[in-house]
């Protein structure tokens, strides 16, 4: 009698399979989805070896601290480093390693990413800063520049190019959302 009264709740057996193939299924995402993103990575930092031997051959750099990369209408590495003399340098090394678009600067004769973004604050006070970086505007002549991106009150995504030199406005470029996702 005492069995009958507490009556076993069971899953159903299809529930069961059911339930743990979903869970092996989310395993098997989870782990290739951690391989996928290590292999990315690896192979987005692999050349960076290559490119610090050959920076380290073609510049006066004796010490490289940081290598970005900048894709724009041409590619290039950001690379942070110093001289000898404890010059601190920033250098546009193109993926195509051609010598003649590398482009050197002294961190000293450029305006910091710091002012940068002070200067921004003020301007633009109610936007929302996503990210600053070195760039190189193609053209006539290639130009090293600030890359500010952004959302401004408007929620449009903003890319801002601004002159490594003085900070001034070389391009703006402001992208309007088509969907915001309401329904009316």
């Amino acid at each position: 009698m005492l069995n009958n009264e507490y009556p076993k709740r069971m899953m159903p057996g299809w529930l069961k399979w059911l339930v743990i193939i979903l869970s092996v299924l989310i395993v098997i995402s989870l782990i290739f989805g951690i391989y996928l993103y290590q292999s990315v990575q690896e192979n987005r930092t692999s050349s960076y070896d290559k490119i610090k031997e050959n920076v380290f051959q073609k510049t006066e750099l004796t010490d490289i601290n940081h290598i970005e990369r900048f894709h724009g209408e041409k590619a290039y590495y950001t690379v942070y480093g110093e001289t000898e003399d404890k010059t601190k340098k920033l250098i546009f090394y193109p993926f195509n390693q051609d010598e003649s678009e590398l482009i050197s600067l002294n961190q000293s004769d450029i305006v910091t990413e710091k002012t940068i973004r002070s200067n921004w604050k003020i301007e633009c006070n109610s936007c929302t800063m996503i990210d600053i970086k070195p760039a190189v505007i193609s053209g006539e002549d290639s130009q090293p520049a600030w890359e500010v991106t952004y959302e401004d009150n408007s929620n449009r995504y903003v890319m801002e190019y601004l002159s490594v030199t003085d900070g001034s406005r070389i391009e703006i470029l402001r992208f309007n959302q088509l969907y915001n996702g309401e329904s009316d």
